[in-house]
């Protein structure tokens, strides 16, 4: 028997998205009375069906989304050019949710909740680190003001095991106060794409999973929007 987890966070109007980014904006396009009225008056009868439509305004790196190394430097890969088979991967969990708001959490705390979680992490695997920070704060304004980040340490120590990609339940990897980036400075230095905006990670920690989280084909894209699903057998 197979479960799917979604990993991802729900798109509507004016989500909590990082502060310097494009808010996320909907609106109804087409409404199901102006397109019944249009069928009416061209049928001259009541007609079948009606149908609605909606805009949708958003950042590349607004919802539940990954960052293509294309965000951290000029050169990088897009997200038309990732190669797909990075986005579906093992999958490994952890929960980091000792580490409050502006905290790091550090390659001690990553080695801790790995042995925690009876989690051996390995080349070519996704790792998803659980820091509460959704299920605390989202939908509050703190969910995007404050929350723990990774230091560098700690994201070198995921690269050195030869993870493909890396996901937060959070709006970012990195502490809002602290505009060294550590962790999306690892990241430009070694095309390592991350996940932000997850949730629902405390399902799969400890847990055998496939990762299925495919970006869009953005064209010159500096990030996608995505839904993450874990597949656990």
């Amino acid at each position: 028997m197979v479960t799917l987890v979604d990993l991802s966070q729900e798109i509507y109007h004016d989500q909590p998205v990082y502060h310097t980014h494009q808010k996320t904006v909907m609106w109804t396009d087409t409404a199901h009375e102006d397109t019944k009225h249009m069928f009416e008056e061209e049928l001259g009868r009541e007609p079948p069906f009606s149908f609605e439509t909606r805009g949708l305004l958003l950042c590349d790196h607004g919802p539940t989304h990954v960052d293509a190394p294309a965000h951290y430097r000029e050169d990088g890969a897009t997200t038309a050019e990732l190669p797909l088979e990075q986005f579906y991967t093992p999958g490994k969990a952890i929960d980091v949710s000792h580490r409050g708001p502006g905290e790091y959490i550090t390659a001690d705390d990553v080695r801790s909740a790995c042995d925690e979680a009876d989690v051996t992490v390995e080349e070519g695997d996704a790792v998803l680190l659980r820091t509460g920070h959704y299920d605390e704060f989202h939908p509050s304004k703190q969910y995007v003001s404050n929350y723990p980040g990774l230091d560098a340490e700690a994201t070198e120590w995921l690269v050195d095991r030869g993870v493909v990609s890396f996901g937060v339940d959070q709006p970012s990897p990195d502490i809002p106060s602290d505009l060294t980036y550590p962790c999306h400075t690892v990241c430009m230095e070694h095309d390592l794409p991350h996940m932000e905006n997850l949730r629902n990670i405390d399902a799969v920690v400890g847990v055998d999973f496939t990762l299925v989280a495919f970006p869009l084909a953005i064209r010159d894209g500096t990030g996608s929007p995505i839904r993450p699903v874990a597949i656990v057998e």
